[in-house]
């Protein structure tokens, strides 16, 4: 074999390895510590390392149960290398895609997304075999699919992923959700919160999967300019007069005739991913039909799991406004109240706190 020929096939190789090991980096921002929070689509495993040592420091397999987010450890400097296999085909090459929120992989840059990867305080860097760019769409597709119930073949529906902006929010604190349990687990937090509402009158709502955890959505209901619900049975009444079904034009056309008033939707949010909620508000329609898509108790699966130190529960209230017959209902993007006081004139505060 002559000298060039060796040389060529020794090329060869290093190119492979290369593009073998390419794909996004995630470097430290403005000495931040970037954090990152892995969806799955398809059996697979996601793998973080540091960029140097090539160092495992955090692995995320779909088929285990656990949290699926993770941090850079306080003044952690070097970048962190994403990498992903599949189940199904060990050692299989796939092709990464990036913007600048999310990393994702895919067989092919046509192909369903296996897994989806969001980040923060963090910048992105490629290496080797630049990354393709991730539509935007394309990641909130694929994230609004995801949850541990679908990987886990349970049919529980997903909760829009980021949330959709609140008009209001308040993160609750750790022991109105544990009271005096030692182990606290979903089932039990589900529990407290349960009891809070039905103690108030929420005796219709739905439970969704979200990272990690759970979402809880109540029932629309018609509010006090202060907070307070209105008392029965104007509280959860529409229109003039009751309506005898569940049907979303009705519920819509009724809304667009009602009276001059302020309505409330409240979505409990359980997870240990971080939560940012997105930019877009929902619209009346979808808020109306929360309370009806999702399921009506705490799926099985989620019950075991712990409620662990880095778990919390979010509070994200919905206000919307009708100004008078023939104007629709319309989102506030700003309450007037804060989250808190949206909890405590609801009575659900007072109720965790007993």
């Amino acid at each position: 074999m002559s000298t060039h020929l060796s040389c060529l096939l020794l090329l060869i190789g290093c190119l492979s390895q290369l593009s073998a090991m390419a794909g996004a980096m995630l470097c430290p921002r403005d000495n931040e510590r970037p954090e990152i929070q892995v969806h799955f689509f398809e059996a697979a495993q996601v793998r973080v390392l540091e960029a140097d040592s090539r160092k495992t420091v955090a692995r995320f397999d779909s088929r285990e149960a656990g949290s699926r987010t993770w941090q850079a450890p306080e003044g952690a400097r070097g970048c962190y290398a994403i990498e992903l296999e599949l189940a199904a085909a060990p050692g299989k090459e796939v092709l990464c895609l990036t913007n600048d929120e999310a990393i994702g992989f895919a067989r092919d840059a046509q192909s369903e997304l296996l897994a989806l990867i969001r980040y923060r305080d963090a910048r992105l860097d490629t290496r080797g075999t630049p990354c393709g760019i991730l539509p935007e769409q394309r990641g909130a597709t694929a994230a609004h699919k995801s949850s541990p119930a679908a990987a886990n073949g349970d049919a529980t529906p997903a909760f829009a992923w980021p949330p959709p902006r609140p008009s209001t929010r308040r993160t609750l604190v750790r022991h109105l959700l544990t009271g005096s349990a030692a182990t606290p687990t979903l089932e039990f937090v589900s529990g407290r919160l349960q009891a809070a509402l039905e103690a108030n009158g929420y005796v219709e709502y739905s439970y969704y999967s979200v990272p990690g955890g759970f979402a809880l959505a109540t029932r629309l209901e018609r509010i006090h300019p202060d907070g307070r619900s209105m008392a029965e049975p104007k509280r959860w009444q529409v229109a003039h007069e009751p309506l005898t079904r569940f049907d979303l034009s009705e519920y819509l056309r009724a809304l667009f005739d009602a009276e001059r008033g302020h309505f409330r939707v409240i979505v409990f949010i359980v997870t240990p991913a971080p939560l940012v909620t997105g930019a877009e508000p929902p619209s009346a329609a979808t808020a109306l039909v929360w309370p009806r898509e999702g399921v009506p108790v705490l799926p099985d699966a989620m019950g075991p799991i712990a409620y662990g130190d880095r778990y919390q529960t979010h509070a994200l209230i919905y206000e919307f406004e009708t100004l008078g017959a023939g104007q629709p209902a319309e989102f506030k993007a700003s309450s007037s109240l804060t989250g808190d006081a949206h909890l405590r004139r609801a009575k659900i505060l007072g109720a965790l706190e007993q």
